[in-house]
């Protein structure tokens, strides 16, 4: 079937009980509320937007409008959605296509390719945390629908996106990151969804919609998770008390009681990393049924990033698919992706390249301006913060600009990433560039992904690749560590890197196109700048022809500047 949305992006108010009723301001009081109204970003009025389910095999098509505030350009991108054959319709800001500026509109169409709970959201991370996201379900012919889904996210006490945000957040004292848990969009004492299940048949999905470095724990009174499926790939039956997933990662789930029987079973999701001091958001599920498991069937009291030889928890690399992989574990190449928070000195006018010039004066992002005379620290990867293009590499290639570019080689350890000599002195000083890895199309590629933890950062690294999933065959949970393999592991687009830790992922290149490897949790401004690259798969002549009529565009500036 061709199933066709029509998405409008605009700044809406949104009430704390997310009913349209007369007298708003009394219904929040009695709910103790922390706000009568505030402001937020949709689609089509709501935050989250529209549920989009398909078949397997579907065409979607979504004509997104721009109706947001002057200043802000937008794509969305459909993450778990691999866009074989579709790769213009990715979604990514001056990778695929030109943003979309207020008042013009663009079509995606692509065919749902990956069965399984997937979710878009908008490719600048300030959006995405502002609210523009939503859910995407793939079912399959013959096995069961997905009708609980659950969206786990946060939200900002005011809006974060562009120099509006930033005004309007600084105005009202409120430009806190992040403020509270949400379900489905809904925070505590707003009449938060609750659910029933059919204990050993009701199918749940959580999906952490996170923008920000914010993992979810989550468990439920009385009960274990029997975990299905991760990011569309069937898995082999794992049972878990807590399940914690991480920005980007999806879980399908059944529920199992194991203790007392409840009638009104709580929920319990509690925030971690940047979002361990929040209050854990609560909701109730109803089960159906007394289906019970013998607790000697429950392998780990968790499922987590947590790679360590406690047998109480299941590392999340161990995890084994039904299927087989479809790939060798022999690379035709391999990257060594090094990343973390590389101190630089402090900037002068010649470390920067410049962007903007106004009354004669050399402005340089603030987020290098430090007052530790040691420096500051910028994430990374091998040594350089990536710079997305200035035109869209994939549909203008030859406007490029070669003299920002930069690149890591491949079968080289361990291997800074070349600078331009123009723009970029050597390390440890700041360098910002758009930083490419190359392979051939139907190259096996192994990413051996290395995380330098410092006193700054001690959490897992997350990283999402585009137009691909990842096997994650080898792993080290810290660097003296012996190494770990799993001979079955599961297809993910999303995987998680253990604090000074290693892993491994294979990925067949059989997806000509420029598709971005990203870690957004550690972006330092909704330009991207931080832990991202951009994978080529194939030289310029193996791209598919650009769709006739598509976009142009030059000279494209982050989204996050004022002028």
């Amino acid at each position: 079937m061709t199933c066709h949305h029509k998405f409008t992006l605009h700044a809406t108010t949104i009430n704390c009980d997310h009913c349209q009723r007369k007298n708003r301001t009394a219904q929040c009081l009695n709910q103790k509320c922390d706000f009568a109204s505030k402001l937020a970003l949709s689609v089509n009025g709501k935050t989250p937007g529209p549920t989009i389910q398909v078949c397997l095999g579907d065409r979607i098509i979504v004509d997104v409008e721009n109706r947001l505030p002057s200043s802000f350009e937008t794509s969305i991108h459909w993450h778990g959605i691999l866009q074989k054959g579709t790769p213009y319709y990715d979604g990514v800001s001056r990778v695929t296509q030109c943003p979309l500026t207020t008042g013009t509109s663009f079509s995606y169409s692509f065919v749902a390719d990956n069965p399984g709970t997937h979710f878009y959201h908008a490719d600048s991370v300030t959006q995405h945390a502002d609210g523009i996201y939503g859910a995407i379900i793939v079912n399959e012919a013959g096995k069961r629908a997905r009708e609980n889904v659950i969206l786990l996210g946060t939200r900002n006490d005011a809006l974060v996106s562009g120099a509006y945000g930033a005004l309007h957040g600084a105005l009202v004292g409120q430009n806190k990151p992040v403020a509270k848990l949400i379900l489905n969009g809904k925070a505590n004492n707003e009449n938060v969804d609750e659910f029933e299940a059919k204990l050993s048949e009701t199918l749940f999905s959580f999906v952490n919609v996170a923008a920000y470095d914010c993992p979810f724990e989550i468990a439920m009174e009385s009960h274990s998770f029997k975990v299905v499926n991760a990011q569309g790939s069937e898995i082999l039956p794992v049972f878990a008390e807590k399940i914690v997933i991480y920005p980007g990662g999806r879980y399908d789930v059944e529920i199992y009681q194991i203790g007392e029987k409840c009638e009104k079973c709580v929920l319990k999701v509690s925030g971690l990393h940047k979002c361990s001091q929040l209050e854990q958001i609560k909701t109730v599920i109803r089960p159906v049924g007394d289906q019970n498991i013998a607790t000697n069937e429950i392998k780990a009291k968790s499922l987590s990033a947590n790679c360590s030889k406690d047998p109480s928890n299941l590392c999340n690399a161990q995890l084994e698919g039904v299927n087989p992989p479809d790939i060798t574990f022999t690379p035709d190449l391999t990257f060594f992706l090094t990343f973390g928070h590389m101190r630089v000195p402090k900037v002068s006018n010649e470390d920067v390249e410049f962007r903007f010039v106004l009354n004669d004066i050399e402005y340089y992002p603030t987020f290098l301006d430090s007052s530790d005379e040691d420096g500051t620290l910028i994430p990374h990867i091998n040594t350089v913060s990536f710079r997305p293009p200035s035109t869209p590499i994939l549909s203008q290639y030859e406007d490029r600009e070669p003299s920002f570019e930069c690149e890591s080689w491949a079968n080289l350890s361990p291997a800074p990433a070349s600078r331009p000599k123009s723009t970029c002195k050597g390390p440890p000083h700041y360098c910002e560039c758009t930083h490419y890895i190359r392979v051939a199309v139907n190259a096996t590629v192994k990413l051996v992904f290395r995380h330098e933890s410092d006193s700054s950062n001690k959490n897992p690294g997350t990283f999402h690749l585009h137009g691909h999933k990842m096997y994650t065959a080898n792993w080290r949970s810290s660097s003296d560590d012996m190494e770990n393999t799993n001979k079955r592991p599961v297809a993910k687009d999303t995987i998680v890197v253990p604090p000074s830790g290693e892993i491994s992922a294979f990925f067949k290149a059989n997806n000509p196109g420029f598709w971005l490897l990203e870690t957004r949790g550690d972006q330092i401004t909704s330009a991207g700048v931080g832990m991202a690259l951009i994978v080529q798969v194939g030289g310029p002549s193996e791209m598919l022809p650009v769709p006739a009529g598509y976009p142009t565009c030059r000279g494209l500036k982050p989204d996050d500047f004022i002028f």
